[in-house]
């Protein structure tokens, strides 16, 4: 009787256990193209005066929406240094490169930039699989073509520009970045805020929602150097970036969103090789307490940053992971919820903020690893996604039978 009732136990286990990995894979497979689920793509538009490393007009890619909302999203993609010699590289990753190479690839040029593309993804989706609240708001993803943190690519006049393409008088804006993306708004966030007074000649709410932004670059001189240089190219200084005092200086609503175990901090900063961009399971114990030295040390600077700032808000869940606005599992997924498992995902806590719902914006986690494996075991590649891949791809292709052709004369 015991080891039938055992048995029972072991089967009935097992199949709630395989219940819930379908669910889990359930939910990051494609929704079906029924109504109200379809992602309708974004197209392109080039910008007025605003140009590329190699020359080419810059782009972005629109979305018409039907609300008074408009989401402006600057993507990341690092910068890059003058000096020809230098590459700043993690296994097969260049993560920092020379102005020079990246004037010849993909990210140095829209050459490779379909007409229409499927940047539907996070905040950018525009179903309620990816982005329930604000699917319906206007969009425009800004691509970066520059190593120059969207210093040469973008001012007011080319902001400006970039509004105008968008129908609609919106009653708010969200001006949200990732990595340089975000740091650029940190720095430019007045004049795009006086732009849009000009532009729309009444009152806009403007919010901004910063991702993957907060870095402690202290240990990695190579780091310092490449964005010392990077930095007084675009007449900023150290100061202006990777820094809890130039946070304090804006004076608009803000949104903070942080992965406490971000891979690029871990990984590439202070070259923890153990991560994978994953977890923390090949790391040694040492390893693993000086890492939650470093994560412990950057939350304390976010909860200090927050007490100064009653409007402000914050989500930093306990996770490997990078840029976590633009990844449809990571803004929506049940898996990333602060605090872990039930707390509230990153889609509805953020909505909470911005319709000034509750009292409570600022929510952290205090778990450690390994408690918060559920998350951090949900793989992605750190950077691009399918279709931005396919954009790279379809691009190297091209350039690989360009310079073929050139070569035989054909």
């Amino acid at each position: 009787m015991f080891f039938v009732y055992f048995a029972s136990l072991i089967y009935l286990l097992a199949a709630q256990e395989e219940q819930e990995s379908i669910e889990d894979d359930e939910f990051l497979k494609p929704p079906p193209d029924d109504e109200g689920s379809f992602a309708h793509p974004l197209h392109r538009t080039y910008l007025q005066d605003s140009y590329c490393m190699d020359g080419t007009q810059a782009a972005a890619y629109v979305y018409e929406g039907s609300t008074d909302d408009l989401i402006m999203y600057f993507y990341s993609g690092g910068i890059c240094v003058e000096d020809s010699t230098k590459f700043l590289k993690y296994g097969d990753y260049v993560y920092i490169d020379n102005c020079t190479h990246r004037n010849t690839t993909f990210y140095g040029t829209t050459n490779g930039y379909p007409e229409e593309f499927n940047a539907n993804q996070g905040l950018m989706g525009n179903n309620k699989y990816q982005n329930v609240h604000l699917r319906k708001a206007h969009k425009m993803f800004l691509m970066y073509c520059d190593g120059n943190m969207w210093y040469k690519q973008m001012n007011a006049q080319v902001f400006k520009g970039a509004l105008s393409q968008m129908k609609l008088i919106p009653k708010r804006i969200i001006l949200a970045g990732s990595g340089v993306g975000g740091w650029y708004l940190v720095n430019k966030y007045n004049e795009l805020r006086t732009v849009i007074k000009e532009f729309y000649q009444e009152d806009v709410d403007l919010r901004i929602l910063l991702d993957s932004v907060i870095f402690d670059i202290s240990r990695n001189q190579d780091i310092i150097d490449a964005y010392t240089e990077a930095t007084k190219r675009v007449g900023l200084t150290m100061d202006d970036i990777f820094s809890f005092d130039a946070l304090r200086k804006v004076d608009v609503p803000t949104f903070i969103v942080h992965a406490q175990y971000d891979w690029w901090q871990l990984e590439i900063s202070d070259g923890f090789d153990c991560i994978g961009k994953i977890h923390l399971d090949k790391c040694t114990p040492k390893e693993k307490k000086q890492i939650e030295k470093i994560r412990l040390g950057i939350l304390q600077q976010l909860k200090d940053l927050m007490k100064s700032k009653p409007d402000w808000g914050l989500w930093a869940i306990s996770c490997v992971f990078n840029e976590l606005i633009i990844w449809t599992e990571a803004w929506n997924h049940p898996k990333f919820q602060v605090p872990m498992v039930e707390g509230g995902k990153l889609s509805d806590k953020f909505q909470d903020w911005l319709e000034n719902r509750g009292d409570n914006h600022v929510h952290y986690d205090v778990v450690s690893w390994p408690d918060n494996k559920p998350c951090s075991n949900i793989f992605h590649n750190g950077k691009t996604d399918p279709q931005l891949d396919e954009m790279i791809r379809n691009y190297e292709i091209k350039e690989s039978r360009r310079k073929r052709e050139e070569k035989y004369d054909l």
